[in-house]
């Protein structure tokens, strides 16, 4: 199966690619500068908060950029195939890159948000799917729900998930969801490496089992549950606050606890479960 990636030049994108192509043909990388079309609202609150980034909420900045410098030593590049360069996933490169290419499956990660062009032009393939960093429904958006499930104290939520994709935030049909292994010992750092590495093999393996038609599943978020959608702007100081007050005094004690009786994960066939 013919794939093409749409993503992002940071280290951990590159790794994702990587990865993937040890299982599957390529058919081309679109990279997104991710710039915004519109002017972001609540513009104040976003410069306060990257201020707040800088001071208490120092830790997570640290934690993420320390985890790409280990993907960047670990991996020296993409795979060497076509590569398109464009400022927004939904600029019209983007569809032109599709027609050219024609790919069995479009794969995203990473992007600013992808728009019904985009979805369109997939639908003459196999579809669009996405990597989330966290578990759908249940706690989805951004900026990264491994920091909002420290701030809520939803441990048992820290995870990811690989979906269809469609014009919702983190909405679309799933795929499958599953729970990071943690001990509870990690530091922040180290916590970000793991749910990472997850992510990448669930992504990984949610991709074969569809390049298989191995039985894989299609199941409506709706039916599961329902959680909230974190935003960007919400990432406040406060929010900094109660996630490093929860990871220093509860995650360690907390992070093994059964999974709550009303969340439901999707499994993967098990011929693609972890370890095959």
């Amino acid at each position: 199966m013919r794939i093409l990636v749409l993503t992002t030049d940071q280290p951990n994108q590159v790794a994702l690619v990587r990865r993937l192509a040890e299982r599957c043909e390529l058919a081309g990388i679109v990279l997104s500068a991710n710039r915004p079309r519109r002017r972001p609202r609540r513009q104040r609150r976003i410069w306060a908060n990257r201020l707040a980034g800088r001071t208490v909420g120092r830790p997570f900045t640290a934690a993420w950029f320390g985890m790409l410098a280990r993907y960047e030593r670990t991996y020296d590049g993409f795979p060497d195939v076509r590569q398109v360069e464009v400022g927004n996933v939904n600029d019209p490169a983007v569809l032109e890159a599709i027609a050219a290419l024609a790919p069995d499956l479009l794969a995203v990660s990473g992007t600013n948000l992808v728009g019904a062009d985009v979805i369109e032009a997939s639908r003459k393939s196999r579809g669009i799917v996405n990597l989330h960093t966290g578990i759908s429904p249940y706690v989805k958006g951004g900026p990264n729900c491994t920091n909002w499930c420290l701030a809520q104290g939803w441990f048992h939520l820290i995870g990811n998930s690989a979906m269809w994709l469609d014009r919702g935030i983190d909405s679309g049909n799933l795929i499958t969801t599953e729970r990071t292994s943690l001990t509870g010992d990690e530091d922040l750092e180290e916590l970000h490496w793991k749910v990472m590495e997850h992510a990448h093999d669930l992504y990984v393996r949610a991709i074969s089992a569809i390049a298989a038609d191995d039985g894989v599943p299609d199941v409506r978020q709706q039916d599961l549950g329902t959680g909230p959608t974190f935003h960007n702007a919400d990432w406040t100081a406060r929010a900094m606050i109660r996630a490093r007050w929860n990871f220093a005094r509860r995650y360690p004690r907390e992070v093994g606890a059964a999974m709550a009786p009303e969340v439901r994960l999707v499994a993967l066939p098990s011929a693609v479960r972890r370890g095959s």
